[in-house]
């Protein structure tokens, strides 16, 4: 990263932030500024410092290229300020018959309006399990073919980066009806798959050519209410 706006994006981008919610953490500085930053422009060494201040970066590695954007190792963001961003894209996963799905994404984030509606955040003790939070986002799925598993109305979060398989598990995919939330069993020694809902009492399994599925992430987790 040889510019001074090459290593400001790197930093944006490894908090998962678009450059709205980046000018938000900074506080007091416009989406604008961001943008001119992050081509060159307009960079004064006090904006340098307040990316420090804010984000924990090296303020060296910032103005120079020297060194590690984290030198001490830790997360990027102190322990006592991070908090984990995941996209909330508005589309949906439908449980049955499938929904719109299409993630347009721009320097790793949904910039379609209508697709990014919010945020989820976690703090840090609930994401040790994870390497890292890039590739994962949120969507709501409707529908009651998952029931009991996944009720319609529920939200699944879901790492685009695991999008090969096996291993057999659930994952959000496209057999030609559209986005849908399912299991997935690959069938020994052949090049069938399984599609299978939980809910078997009402939706049959469909066995289908590997090459016919569309797999766009494995579920790693989800949120719903229980009344």
């Amino acid at each position: 990263m040889d510019t001074k706006g090459q290593r400001i994006i790197a930093v944006r981008r490894k908090l998962q932030l678009t450059q709205q919610a980046f000018a938000d953490t900074l506080g007091g500085v416009s989406r604008g500024a961001v943008g001119n930053w992050e081509r060159d422009q307009g960079i004064k060494e006090e904006n340098l410092e307040l990316i420090s201040q804010k984000t924990g970066v090296s303020f060296e590695w910032l103005a120079t290229g020297r060194g590690s954007m984290d030198p001490t190792g830790q997360a990027v963001v102190p322990q006592s300020q991070k908090i984990v961003r995941v996209p909330d894209l508005n589309i949906f996963g439908g449980l049955g018959g499938g929904g719109l799905m299409e993630v347009l994404a721009d320097e790793g984030t949904p910039v379609d309006p209508g697709q990014l509606r919010g945020y989820w955040t976690f703090p840090d003790y609930m994401l040790n399990a994870f390497r890292s939070m890039e590739g994962i986002y949120a969507w709501e799925v409707r529908g009651d073919s998952m029931q009991p598993t996944l009720p319609g109305g529920s939200v699944v979060f879901v790492d685009v980066t695991q999008n090969t398989l096996p291993p057999d598990d659930i994952y959000a995919l496209d057999a030609g009806d559209g986005l849908v939330v399912k299991r997935l069993h690959l069938v020994p020694r052949s090049d069938s798959i399984d599609v299978i809902s939980d809910n078997k009492d009402r939706y049959p399994v469909d066995r289908l050519k590997r090459d016919d599925v569309d797999v766009y992430g494995r579920i790693v987790g989800w949120f719903q209410w229980r009344k």
